[in-house]
């Protein structure tokens, strides 16, 4: 198995890396885990312990819900440390937001996405600047099927 989800869009790389567990600290498990983003105009790094082990656990579970279209509306994830958010936007009919006179038959439905706002530290803070990096419903798959590996190898 790999240590390391890596997926490719429009020209931007998004790596997932687990490595391990973490100790026991005070009940709370900080994973040993990085997320890369990086393109022709960025290159971003999270902190190595950004997720603790329970947050790695909720993510698998909300991003199971959203692949398997259990959401009904738009979910905001946040973590203990800053370094990302994520948007889970399930299916939905862009007939019903008004935003659109014409809409070509086919195109009527919007799938999921699970959008991974970065925020880089800057002058060593963070900031309200961040950089969106969307997944849509194959590699969401992808990263499903790689954090149900790395959560049952680390249990």
């Amino acid at each position: 198995m790999d240590a390391e989800c890596k997926l490719e869009s429009n020209g931007t790389i998004f790596r997932f890396c687990i490595t391990e567990k973490g100790y026991n600290d005070g009940g709370y498990f900080w994973t040993n885990a990085a997320i890369y983003v990086s393109n022709w105009c960025l290159n971003y790094r999270t902190s190595s312990e950004f997720l603790e082990f329970s947050e790695l656990i909720e993510l698998r579970d909300k991003l199971t819900d959203l692949i398997n279209d259990n959401l009904n509306e738009i979910e905001h994830l946040e973590f203990i440390e800053p370094d990302i958010q994520v948007l889970l936007k399930p299916r939905h009919d862009i007939r019903n937001d008004g935003k659109y006179e014409y809409i070509k038959g086919g195109y009527e439905i919007e799938d999921i996405v699970a959008e991974f706002l970065l925020y880089p530290v800057l002058d060593d803070a963070f900031t309200d600047q961040h950089y969106v990096m969307p997944l849509y419903r194959q590699n969401i798959a992808e990263l499903l099927k790689y954090l149900d590996n790395m959560i049952a190898k680390l249990k």
